[in-house]
């Protein structure tokens, strides 16, 4: 009778097919590991200066109301954080970015005022397309929108030891990975460079 089990080599003798179970004797039964493949990917940008300014310049808050921006506005020249910036002490609320992530997905994120100090997003932006803003705290408050040093990259990394190799005009920079498994546009590499939209960003990561 011509039968095989769960578990047989074939016949040229070159591979072997495990449909069962894997033991030794006097050793525990172990389900098959599902094994998945991982690639090394290879990404590289030549991002623009930090600006506090590069979305948005500073727009006059209203009294007693949010005020939603739709126009004049300038998209990221790269995946990357958004900033915010108010220009006094003191200012506060919240400022809601809309626009979508490096895979065309809509994205939003709030972020806090902090008075004059700049604050960073944690979400990377390929479109901006709706900023709203909070009614001003005082009079001849601004805010303004920009961009950071933090990029996006088009894969989600399971871990940050998955980053190989980290390159910044063809040196290796002492920046890092932060990953998330659930939303890509949180896999940021923090540039410890300066950009200025010459220098050539390289990242090589297993995804």
């Amino acid at each position: 009778m011509d039968y095989k089990t769960a578990n047989y080599i074939e016949r040229e003798g070159n591979r072997w097919i495990v449909g069962g179970t894997l033991d030794r004797s006097g050793a525990p039964v172990l389900p098959v590991a599902t094994l998945q493949a991982a690639l090394i990917q290879h990404y590289q940008v030549a991002p623009d200066a930090v600006s506090a300014t590069a979305v948005h310049a500073a727009v006059a808050l209203a009294d007693g109301e949010a005020t939603v921006v739709t126009t004049e506005i300038t998209s990221p020249d790269v995946p990357r954080i958004v900033t915010i910036k108010g220009n006094a002490a003191g200012i506060v609320g919240d400022v809601v970015i809309s626009g979508t992530n490096i895979l065309d997905a809509q994205i939003t994120e709030t972020i806090a005022l902090n008075g004059s100090t700049e604050v960073l997003g944690t979400k990377a932006f390929k479109t901006v397309t709706q900023i709203d803003l909070p009614a001003r705290t005082q009079v001849a408050d601004t805010v303004s929108v920009g961009i950071g040093k933090k990029f996006g990259i088009p894969h989600i990394v399971y871990n940050a030891a998955c980053l190989l190799l980290k390159l910044f005009n063809g040196a290796t920079d002492s920046g890092t990975l932060a990953v998330d498994v659930d939303e890509i546009e949180k896999n940021l590499f923090a540039l410890n460079g300066s950009p200025d939209g010459a220098k050539l960003l390289d990242l090589y990561y297993l995804a």
